[in-house]
């Protein structure tokens, strides 16, 4: 009996010892590389946060005299919304259903992942209100938002479509248009 306890012993001892170096592995091979991507995806939330508070703070909207509230689209991927909670230029709230960017009272949106088609839905859904728009996933920035975020070369930079954003009604500082501008090739 006690040689039959000592082989099953040493099975399970072999069985837990590939499991942990099993899990070694992961940990060796995968963990750096979710670390890496977990800091470039703050780093691009940090400049897109900074690029969003940049054009609020360039911006004037007709009859709003406290701080803009900037409506956040769930399906955004570079935009940080904790850290837009803590800052003093705007208020921020999350819009899960895109129906309700209507009535939400949004003074900005910014628009995530939803297709161009979708983004000129929802704009097309304000009409007659000063809303300003800001999209991530609308390079050529064509149709739709007012302002577009893209990545060129490893940074973040926008453009800007001034047909939507004269008919969005709201005032922004000529100097956001230049911001625009530099450093392009």
């Amino acid at each position: 009996m006690i040689k039959y306890s000592n082989v099953i012993t040493k099975s399970v001892e072999k069985k837990v010892v590939k499991a942990i170096r099993s899990i070694l592995f992961l940990i060796v091979f995968f963990v750096p590389h979710s670390a890496w991507s977990m800091t470039e995806n703050l780093d691009v939330q940090a400049s897109t946060n900074k690029i969003v508070e940049g054009i609020l703070s360039f911006s004037r909207w007709p009859g709003v005299v406290e701080h803009p509230l900037l409506c956040i689209s769930q399906q955004a991927k570079y935009f940080n919304l904790s850290k837009a909670a803590g800052n003093g230029s705007y208020r921020v709230v999350t819009i899960i259903d895109s129906t309700k960017f209507n009535s939400a009272g949004c003074n900005a949106i910014y628009l995530g992942q939803e297709s161009v088609k979708q983004q000129s839905a929802i704009i097309n859904s304000l009409e007659g209100q000063h809303v300003l728009t800001i999209s991530e996933n609308n390079s050529d920035c064509v149709a739709g938002a007012s302002f577009c975020i893209n990545r060129r070369n490893q940074r973040f930079k926008f453009s800007v479509n001034l047909d939507s954003l004269t008919r969005s009604g709201v005032r922004v500082n000529s100097d956001v248009l230049l911001l625009s501008r530099d450093g392009d090739e």
